[in-house]
């Protein structure tokens, strides 16, 4: 005997029609009802709620954290010379094969003169993501002759769901200057973006 399952069947009554839907059954023989969803020739996928997907395609966004000064451990402070931590923040990735890209910026001041090098790194558990330097040089119209610290960016592939160690750090070789970073909300950032691999 054949399964049911293989055999075409008329429907009657269609509740609910529409162009773009999921025909479904409502335990009722001969009825079907159409519910918002794909759209067969577009794909399309209409959804009232969430999407929670486990899969992802190379390249697509994954998670997207934004986070301002008072969620970073920012730190306001005169800078000695030295090596210091100026902000930091626990990541916990969302997919364990993904590339996280880190993006600091931040608003300070710089005041003294000589030719003072400042230096600053993102690094992710240990390993240094990002670099960007800052030269002073102690000649009239010096000026700044470098990049500037900030904004600085960079990413590390992610094979693992543990959380990731982020620290945005700063080298002051100079004792002539004052370097003075700021610690409002709208004074510095952190933004994550964690994508497919």
């Amino acid at each position: 005997m054949e399964p049911l399952s293989h055999k075409d069947y008329p429907v009657t009554y269609i509740a609910n029609p529409t162009n773009n839907a999921v025909i479904t059954s409502n335990g009722v023989k001969n009825v079907a009802v159409a519910q918002a969803g794909l759209l067969y020739n577009q794909a399309r996928l209409d959804v009232s709620g969430s999407v929670n997907p486990t899969r992802w395609t190379t390249g697509q966004t994954i998670n997207t954290v934004f986070l301002d000064a008072t969620n970073i451990n920012q730190q306001s402070t005169n800078y000695t010379p030295g090596t210091h931590t100026i902000a930091s923040y626990s990541y916990t990735p969302v997919s364990n094969k993904s590339r996280i890209i880190v993006e600091y910026g931040a608003n300070y001041i710089i005041t003294g003169f000589n030719n003072d090098l400042f230096v600053s790194y993102i690094i992710v558990d240990s390993t240094t993501i990002a670099k960007r330097e800052q030269f002073y040089e102690n000649q009239p119209g010096g000026g700044g002759r470098s990049s500037t610290l900030f904004p600085i960016c960079g990413s590390i592939t992610n094979n693992g769901t543990a959380a990731r160690n982020i620290i945005v750090s700063l080298v002051v070789t100079s004792d002539s200057v004052d370097f003075t970073g700021r610690n409002n909300a709208y004074d510095s950032f952190i933004r994550i973006t964690e994508i497919s691999q």
